[in-house]
C-alpha cells in the first residue's frame, strides 16, 4: 500500500490499505493494522477527503497506540497535511512541531528530518528565521542520509526564502491568543509519557520563547537532583549547575545563586507524581515571545504529569477479569484473553457451541490448544459427558489403533482383556485427538471411517458398533504440507478440516502476558501456600518482550519456578528470572550519567556506537552477535525502527530495550 502510495496510485493504495487493516484485525496485528492506517489516512487525505482521513486516523488513536512513536508522530503530521488543505497555517505549523517531538523522542532521524523540512516549509514570513533552521537542519540529515531529492527540496525552499529577504530576519513573535492555546495544546496531548512530555516543553520554549539553554532535573533515588533532559548544556555543565544549585538552595542562596548565573528556576510540581526543576537560560527567556507569561504552559505540564503518573500506576495494578462470555472464568480457569486474535477465537468458539461439528484447532505447541478444546466441550450440549483427550504420539505406532478403536480378548498376543478403546470409551462426549498430524498412516482409513459413519470396529471384533462421539482434533504443524508430502490422507484432512481455529501464538498478543502472569502468580501462590509475592514493572516489561518460543506453557513453567523459589512478601525482580531471561534484564555498557538525556539537534555530530568489552564465554559471544545484527539493520535501515524491528522478528518495544541495553546510538 505505501509503495502504491509512493508512485501516486492512490486508489490502488487505499485498497490494499483496507485489505492489510482487515487481514490484520483478523490475525490480531495492531502494529500493521496502524501502520496500513497510516497509509489509508494519507491517501485520503491526497483524494481529497479530509473527513475519510480524520476517520481513519481517529480509528488508530482507539488502539491506544502509546507506546509506538512513530505511529503518533505520523499522526500528528498526517494532521498537519489535513491542515494544510483547510488553509489553517497555524494549526499545520502546531502539528508538524508536535510530530517533529515525538520523532526526536523516537530517535527517527528521517521522519524527524521531514517534519523540519515540512514546518520550514509552512512557516509564514514572520518566522523566516525559524524557517532557515528547520530547513537547513533538514537539509544536512537528508545529504548525511543520502535522500538527494528531499535535500535539494530543502535547499530550494532556503533559496526561496532567502531570496525575498531584505536585510536581517527577526525572530517570530506571536501576538494572539490562539496561538498561546495552541501551544497549551501541544503540551496537553504529549502525555505518551513523561519524557515525550518534558521534550515537547523543551520544544515550546526553544521555539515560542528566548530561552538558549534549558534543563530539566528530577531527584534520584537519594533525593539528589540530578539532569534528565538537557538542551544547550554538556552533561557536564549540566550537572555542576544542579550541583551548585543545591548547594545554593541549603544555604538559602537560591534566588541570588539564579540572579548571578541569569537563570530562570521554575519547579514543576504534582499531586501525585515525582516532582521535577525546570532551569531557563536567560532569566528573560522564561516569557513567550509575545510577553505572556509561561505560567498557564507549566500548570498544563504538572497536570500532564499527574496523568502519566495514575496511568501507570493503573498499568502495573492487577486488573480483575469481568466475568462475562469472554473471560476465563465463563470458559474455564486460565483462559485469558484481552487481544484481538484471542477474542476473534472466543466469538467463533461461542458461534460453533450449539453444533456437533468436527473441529480442527491449529497452533504451535504451547499455546493453549488443548484449553481451547476443552472449552468448545465445556460450551457445547455435551458439557455434562466425558472429555477424553488421547495423544496420537503418547502410544507406539503399531498400538495406536487398538488404543484408539479397541480390541477383543485373544485378538492378538497381549490383549488378554477386552478393551473399548478412547472412542468407545467417549460415547456421548467429546474425543480430543492431539497431534493428529503424526497418527499413523494405516490407522488413519479407519479413523476416516468413523468420522464418516459414526461406527467403529475393534481389533478381534466382526461387527462394527455405533458410537456418539464429537471429535475435536489439534496440530502444530502444516497438514496441508503432510497431505501433499503423501503422509496424511488428503480425505482426512478435509473431514477434519471443517471448522478450523487458530490459537494465535504468545508473541502475538502481548497484552495478555501481564494478566496471565497474574493469574499464574495466584495459582502457585495458592498451590505452594505463598504469599503477597509481587513482581516489579521492569520484570513485567521484560517477559512482554520475550519470543517465548513455548508460549503459555513456557511463560507458566517460568512463574511456577519463580513462585516454589519465591518467600512470602518477595518482590520478583528481573535477577529472579532463569538464566537464559536473566542476561536480557543486564545491562551491557554503563549508562549515561545518572538518567540524562540530552535533546538531539542534527547541526551537530552524533556520538559513535559504543564498545562492548571483548568476553571469552558463548554469553558474550551470544550478546556481542546480537548487538551486531541490531547495528548492521539499524544501518541498513536508516534507523527506522519499524523495519529494523520487523527484520530481526522484534516489536518496536523490544528493539528499543535491546538499542538501551547495550548503549547503542546513531553514528554519524
Amino acid at each position: 500500500a505505501r509503495c502504491y502510495l509512493a508512485q501516486g496510485n492512490v486508489d490502488k493504495a487505499v485498497a490494499k490499505a483496507r485489505e492489510t487493516i482487515e487481514l490484520c484485525e483478523r490475525i490480531g496485528d495492531k502494529h500493521y493494522a496502524n501502520m496500513a492506517g497510516l497509509v489509508l489516512a494519507e491517501s485520503c487525505l491526497q483524494n481529497g477527503s479530509v473527513s475519510e482521513c480524520e476517520n481513519a486516523l481517529a480509528v488508530i488513536e482507539d488502539s491506544d497506540p502509546t507506546s509506538d512513536f512513530f505511529v503518533l508522530g505520523n499522526i500528528q503530521r498526517i494532521r498537519g497535511l489535513a491542515a494544510l488543505e483547510d488553509g489553517d497555517s497555524e494549526l499545520v505549523v502546531h502539528h508538524l512541531n508536535r510530530s517533529l517531538t515525538i520523532f526526536e523522542a523516537a530517535e527517527d532521524i528521517y521522519h524527524a528530518a521531514f517534519a523540519s523540512l515540512l514546518i520550514g516549509e509552512n512557516l509564514g514570513e514572520e518566522s523566516r528565521a525559524r524557517a532557515i533552521r528547520q530547513l537547513t537542519r533538514a537539509g544536512e540529515v537528508f545529504c548525511t542520509l543520502g535522500v538527494t531529492d528531499l535535500a535539494d527540496r530543502a535547499d530550494i525552499r532556503l533559496a526561496e526564502i532567502r531570496a525575498a529577504s531584505s536585510g536581517e530576519f527577526k525572530r517570530p513573535v506571536i501576538a494572539n491568543s490562539a496561538a498561546s492555546q495552541l501551544l497549551m495544546v501541544r503540551l496537553a496531548e504529549a502525555t505518551a509519557s513523561r519524557e515525550l512530555l518534558f521534550r515537547e516543553l523543551v520544544a515550546v520554549l526553544r521555539q515560542e520563547s528566548q530561552a538558549k539553554k534549558i534543563i530539566i532535573a528530577e531527584p534520584n533515588d537519594e533525593k539528589k537532583l540530578v539532569p534528565f533532559i538537557t538542551h544547550g548544556y554538556t552533561l557536564d555543565e549540566s550537572a555542576d549547575l544542579i550541583k551548585r544549585l543545591e548547594n545554593a538552595a541549603l544555604k538559602g542562596g537560591e534566588k541570588l545563586f539564579a540572579r548571578t548565573r541569569n537563570i530562570a528556576i521554575v519547579p514543576l510540581k504534582a499531586s501525585n507524581a515525582k516532582t521535577a526543576v525546570l532551569i531557563i537560560h536567560p532569566q528573560d527567556g522564561a516569557l513567550l515571545n509575545d510577553g505572556g507569561s509561561l505560567q498557564p504552559s507549566i500548570r498544563v505540564v504538572e497536570l500532564g504529569m499527574d496523568v502519566i503518573s495514575l496511568r501507570e500506576k493503573d498499568k502495573t495494578t492487577p486488573i480483575e477479569q469481568d466475568a462475562s462470555h469472554y473471560t476465563s472464568n465463563s470458559l474455564m480457569p486460565g483462559f485469558i484473553h484481552s487481544s484481538p486474535a484471542m477474542t476473534s477465537l472466543v466469538e467463533e468458539v461461542y458461534k460453533i457451541r450449539s453444533s456437533d461439528v468436527t473441529v480442527l484447532v491449529t497452533g504451535e505447541s504451547g499455546t493453549g490448544k488443548e484449553l481451547v478444546s476443552r472449552a468448545i466441550h465445556t460450551l457445547s450440549n455435551r458439557k455434562d459427558k466425558i472429555f477424553v483427550p488421547f495423544n496420537c504420539t503418547a502410544v507406539p505406532m503399531e498400538l495406536a489403533e487398538g488404543h484408539l478403536f479397541g480390541y477383543r480378548k485373544g485378538s492378538f498376543t497381549g490383549a488378554v482383556t477386552d478393551s473399548p478403546g478412547m472412542i468407545r470409551a467417549a460415547d456421548g462426549g467429546t474425543l480430543f485427538l492431539d497431534e493428529i498430524g503424526d497418527l499413523p498412516l494405516d490407522v488413519q482409513p479407519k479413523l476416516l471411517r468413523f468420522l464418516q459413519e459414526g461406527e467403529v470396529q475393534p481389533i478381534g471384533e466382526k461387527r462394527p458398533i455405533k458410537v456418539d462421539v464429537r471429535v475435536i482434533a489439534a496440530t502444530n504443524m502444516p497438514l496441508e504440507q503432510k497431505v501433499a508430502e503423501g503422509t496424511f490422507r488428503e480425505d482426512l484432512y478435509y473431514r477434519l478440516n471443517v471448522i478450523r481455529l487458530r490459537v494465535p501464538p504468545l508473541r502475538e498478543r502481548r497484552s495478555e502476558i501481564p494478566p496471565i502472569i497474574n493469574y499464574y502468580i495466584n495459582h502457585y501462590s495458592s498451590r505452594f501456600g505463598k504469599h503477597d509475592i509481587t513482581f516489579t514493572p521492569q520484570t513485567i516489561d521484560l517477559l512482554m518482550v520475550c519470543n517465548w518460543e513455548g508460549n503459555v506453557r513456557q511463560l507458566c513453567n517460568e512463574v511456577q519456578r519463580i513462585i516454589a523459589r519465591a518467600v512470602d512478601n518477595e518482590v520478583v525482580t528481573p535477577d529472579n528470572l532463569s538464566p537464559e531471561l536473566r542476561r536480557a534484564a543486564k545491562p551491557m555498557t554503563p549508562q549515561m550519567q545518572g538518567n540524562t538525556k540530552t535533546i538531539t539537534t542534527y547541526d551537530t555530530p552524533f556520538s559513535p556506537f559504543k564498545n562492548i568489552p571483548d568476553g571469552g564465554t558463548l554469553e558474550h559471544a551470544v550478546t556481542e552477535l546480537e548487538m551486531q545484527m541490531i547495528k548492521a539493520a539499524l544501518g541498513r535501515h536508516n534507523w527506522n525502527i519499524s523495519r529494523v524491528a520487523n527484520e530481526l522478528g522484534l516489536t518496536r518495544r523490544g528493539l528499543y530495550l535491546k538499542i538501551a541495553r547495550y548503549g547503542i546510538e546513531r553514528a554519524a
